[in-house]
């Protein structure tokens, strides 16, 4: 059982506040996030995409219409969605929680309250929008406070809550409570707070240069535009800045109007958003997809050549049609990966199969070599051409129809062999025609096309030079990953400050039960158990088992003088003793008292529940299909992809030249687990993040562990003391 998902040794989200201390300089900054933002949702009006895809509003719908700097309470921003709704959003860049009636928070509260007083039964929520860098009392904590009453519908929850988080909510509550009979003279009735805690949202935005969000944009811009996507990005962050500057209203319609130079002719929204994340185009100029004619290089087989009476090394080139007048001809078979058989029992080895003669010389003249060496003295080349030229066939003319309705259901580059994604700019269009499968066209790898695979044509993918180095990698995946915004990762850059480890706990899977535990702190906050963070949901026979268990080593602890708790910022659990280590005088020591069991409530759950995916996603290195170890034995994996260049180039400082990879994904968080296991059973140490000195060293990252190893080395270690 992983208790809290920390193994008295891990931090969880921490964060980290920039410092701003120039006055002119935090006001510049905030404009530039919230124009940014701004940016954000113009991109999404103009696309027509799912507001639900970048808010927690959960509301199916799509923008109709932006309001810059507007005359409401709430005038950052305001969108109107096709339903009628409206959304208010108040941008502030940083924030602190206060109940000073002079402070940043007190103003956005009060905006929220003179909007509410409004009654507008349009008004769908109001959005503080900040970043992860604002308070963690803002950010993290009444972020999900919020999420537990919308959960719940009532205010019961808050009950519920840890002491601090309770604290929050009073601080919140009382603002608006004083809000409200400021203006109103009257004092505010439950149903009425209620309403208002409703309508409350807090959104996180890490959307500043080179930040996720900006990457996860720009990266579905590639998909849908036909300009240049850092160009364009900049350009919409100008429009905002414009409207914003003369507080404009803009709707769709506009936008769209303006925009419409940018994307190509003729495609509709639905082709838009159903296209690859990348814009791919035809190497060559002719993109019609030719079919009358096989253009193959092969070689005859010892049988053959005997057949042949060919006494030298011979390499045939053949021109050969594939139709009759009513059908595919019947008198040649080509057999993956790399035979084909002619009807009077002739078998070649084929070395090239392609649609166009210039395509088939070209590999002759220039790649033929590498497969054979220089052939010159040692082969003699004979073409075998077509006699003479027909007219296209109708069954010709409906097989091209067939293809090229393949080639367009291709929306994504995965490869049509090894189902892997393509990330690169030797992009192959092939077909796919053998005693397997036929009538199929695909994109392939250049190292995956079998010698049978008919080569049509190449593609390449504009813009993706900037991201060279993630061979192979599903960007498409990835980017749908990360607008789902839930990564147990993402502050690991952060936390990685030093080498510290990450244990799994492998043996329990089920999770069903209908009981949960927590432990009280010595100032009156409780933390409950969790597994994968969320609340581990238990029986109620474990759960009082494992409360009598918590309660046995707290008292045991105490009597050691080395008492259980937590730290009282990053919440790392463990002995004093140890927490000490880790965290020294940077937190306070919280002890813990009791342990006790309760009913499971979902409401309190979406208040504290950590993440959806708790250690996926997150990528590794793959070479030949095998993951790729360090020299030092450790498997290193990276949270943000993006980041690779550098622990690449740290790798090399430690004399580790690296082979040719391809950029593979950990989906989920099962998938993780079972890798993990597999790795760590082979003696192989996985690690996230990890820089290493030059010796190999690890000395930042977080190196990961199962329980098991732990509890084998202390059985180890008892074992040992007992003899001494």
């Amino acid at each position: 059982m992983n208790y809290n998902d920390l193994s008295l040794m891990f931090i969880f989200n921490v964060r980290v506040k920039e410092e701003v201390n120039m006055g002119l300089q935090a006001t510049n900054a905030g404009i530039d996030f919230q124009q940014r933002v701004s940016a954000y949702m113009m991109i999404l009006m103009e696309f027509d995409m799912d507001i639900s895809l970048a808010l927690q509003v959960n509301k199916s719908n799509t923008i109709k219409e932006i309001n810059f700097e507007d005359c409401e309470s709430i005038d950052d921003l305001v969108i109107t969605l096709d339903s009628g709704k409206k959304i208010y959003f108040q941008m502030k860049r940083t924030i602190s929680l206060s109940d000073d009636s002079e402070s940043e928070f007190f103003g956005v509260c009060e905006q929220f309250v003179n909007q509410f007083l409004k009654q507008n039964e349009n008004d769908l929520a109001y959005i503080l929008v900040t970043r992860t860098e604002a308070s963690k009392a803002i950010s993290v904590k009444l972020k999900r406070i919020l999420e537990g009453i919308r959960l719940a519908n009532s205010l019961s929850v808050i009950e519920k809550l840890y002491q601090e988080e309770r604290k929050i909510f009073d601080k919140v509550s009382s603002n608006i409570k004083t809000i409200y009979k400021k203006y109103t003279n009257e004092d505010i009735s439950e149903d009425i707070l209620l309403k208002i805690f409703l309508r409350m949202y807090v959104e996180l935005f890490d959307i500043e240069n080179g930040e996720e969000y900006e990457k996860t944009i720009k990266l579905i811009l590639w998909k849908l535009i036909d300009v240049d996507v850092e160009l364009f990005w900049r350009t919409f962050i100008s429009k905002a800045i414009e409207y914003g500057a003369n507080r404009r209203c803009l709707s769709r319609e506009n936008l769209k109007e303006q925009c419409k130079s940018y994307f190509k002719e003729n495609q509709t929204k639905e082709e838009l958003l159903a296209s690859p994340f990348f814009n791919r185009s035809w190497k060559e100029n002719n993109k019609v997809i030719p079919v009358q004619i096989d253009y193959v290089v092969a070689i005859p087989t010892k049988k053959t050549m005997e057949k042949m009476k060919i006494e030298n090394d011979t390499i045939f080139m053949f021109e050969l049609y594939r139709f009759d007048d009513s059908k595919k001809k019947e008198s040649l078979k080509y057999i993956a990966p790399n035979k084909m058989i002619f009807e009077n029992g002739l078998e070649f080895v084929v070395l090239y199969r392609c649609a166009s003669q210039e395509r088939c010389h070209n590999y002759i003249e220039k790649e033929i070599v590498e497969e054979l060496g220089d052939i010159e003295g040692k082969y003699e080349l004979i073409i075998w051409p077509i006699k003479e030229h027909f007219e296209p066939t109708d069954v010709e003319l409906l097989h091209k129809e067939v293809l090229e309705k393949s080639l367009e259901e291709c929306q994504e580059c995965i490869c049509s062999n090894c189902g892997k994604a393509i990330f690169d700019n030797e992009i192959y269009i092939i077909e796919i025609d053998n005693e397997e499968c036929s009538n199929k066209v695909g994109l392939a790898h250049k190292s995956c096309i079998r010698p049978v695979d008919r080569v049509i044509g190449e593609v390449t993918i504009s813009g993706i030079e900037d991201y060279s180095f993630l061979k192979h990698f599903d960007i498409g995946c990835w980017a749908k990953m990360v607008m789902k915004g839930k990564r147990v990762w993402e502050n690991l850059e952060i936390m990685a400050a030093q080498c510290m480890p990450l244990v799994i706990d492998t043996d329990e899977v089920f999770h069903d039960g209908n009981y949960c535990v927590y432990q009280i702190l010595e100032n009156g906050d409780k933390r409950y158990t969790t597994n994968r963070g969320v609340i581990d949901r238990l029986s109620k026979t474990n759960a009082e088992l494992l409360q009598k268990q918590f309660t046995e080593s707290l008292i045991a602890a105490k009597k050691e003088g080395n008492p259980f708790g937590y730290s009282s910022k990053t919440f790392m659990y463990g002995q004093y003793e140890k927490i000490l280590e880790q965290v020294g005088d940077k937190e306070d020591f919280i002890e813990c008292t009791e342990a006790k069991a309760e009913l499971y409530n979902e409401s309190v759950a979406k208040i504290y529940n950590d993440c959806e995916t708790y250690y996926a996603p997150i990528i590794y290195l793959s070479v030949e299909g095998e993951p790729y170890i360090l020299p030092n034995g450790v498997f290193p994996m990276i949270t943000k992809p993006f980041d690779l260049p550098q622990y690449i180039k740290n790798w090399e400082r430690m004399g580790v030249t690296v082979p040719d990879y391809e950029v593979c994904i950990i989906k989920d968080d099962n998938e993780f687990i079972l890798k993990m296991i597999s790795l760590i059973s082979n003696g192989i140490l996985p690690a996230a993040n990890s820089m290493f000195a030059p010796n190999g060293k690890l000395i930042r990252g977080i190196h990961i562990h199962l329980m098991w190893e732990l509890q084998e080395l202390e059985g180890v270690e008892e074992d040992t003391n007992a003899r001494d």
